[in-house]
């Protein structure tokens, strides 16, 4: 195995403004003294790729410079890359995207020098690896992510936030406000290894980390490397209820609502009888269909 950082950066990433992060965190590495082969993404997928080239000829450690899709697609490659095992790999990132919500979560800071820092003075953790298996007419799409995963508003405002991408930090807030009045509350059957619920949801969370859609807190206990999942179900929430809890969504206050119920198990399948399900992850529209979530544990290993 390579001495030495695969990096794999996405220039795109924050509306293009990471470009200017990649010019300053390659100064830095040079100044250190830190090995690397650099890598452009240039089309969503090319993470995936990049990873199983990295992998083949013996680079264990993989560097990230850009957001939360970047980090999902890269971790997604290496789970599927089956020249190196996944206990061996070493991921870490400089953060570089529009809403940094597993940096955030694992306290890795925007601040290229401290984040660099980290390549010769972190420590390596361990995290969970989610798993989304989207079932439709038979066919099956697997997908990972490693922050959080869900259906209702959350895949709903995704497919509504190219628009405020402009606003930055604000894109994702921006996003709900003007469009949860257009929400209708879904259906849904949700089967654990321990219960069944029939319920009409306004969201369902699936979470490994703290935050989501650029800073709301939807899991209200994130352990991350339990081989749980953290279930959030926010059910029966009428226009006004939603109102009343919008800023609950970010700063964590939405577990004081009756309305909402959270749970932990390592399975969980959701079915509509109203048809697919849009299911998002990390920020990206995973497709649609019935979903069955589980996880592999500890199958990330990443310094902070």
């Amino acid at each position: 195995m390579f001495n030495e950082w695969f990096i794999i950066a996405n220039r795109f990433s924050n509306s293009g403004k990471t470009a200017g992060v990649i010019e300053k965190a390659l100064k830095k590495l040079k100044d250190e003294k830190i090995k690397y082969s650099f890598n452009l993404t240039n089309n969503s997928g090319d993470e995936i790729k990049l990873v199983k080239k990295a992998t083949s000829v013996g680079y264990n450690k993989i560097l990230v410079i850009g957001g939360d899709g970047t980090i999902q697609k890269v971790v997604a490659g290496m789970v599927i890359q089956q020249s190196i095992e996944l206990d061996k790999m070493i991921f870490a990132l400089i953060p570089a995207g529009t809403g940094n919500d597993w940096a955030k979560s694992k306290n890795i800071s925007t601040n290229i020098e401290k984040s660099i820092s980290l390549l010769n003075t972190g420590n390596i953790n361990t995290q969970d690896i989610g798993v989304a298996s989207i079932k439709k007419k038979g066919k099956e799409k697997i997908r990972y992510f490693i922050t959080y995963s869900g259906v209702g508003f959350d895949s709903f405002m995704l497919s509504k936030i190219e628009k405020y991408k402009w606003l930055g930090k604000l894109s994702y807030l921006m996003c709900a406000v003007m469009n949860f009045t257009k929400f209708q509350n879904i259906p849904l059957k949700i089967v654990t290894t321990k219960s069944e619920i029939e319920t009409n949801i306004f969201l369902l969370g699936i979470g490994i980390c703290k935050f989501t859609g650029g800073g709301m807190q939807l899991i209200k206990n994130p352990a991350g490397n339990d081989g749980l999942l953290n279930i959030t179900i926010a059910q029966e929430f009428s226009k006004f209820d939603i109102i009343r809890n919008f800023l609950n969504l970010f700063n964590g206050s939405i577990f004081k609502e009756r309305k909402v119920l959270t749970l932990t198990d390592s399975v969980i399948k959701i079915s509509s009888k109203n048809g697919d399900l849009v299911c998002q992850g990390d920020g990206e529209i995973f497709g649609a269909g019935k979903i069955e979530y589980s996880v592999i544990k500890k199958g990330l290993r990443y310094l902070s």
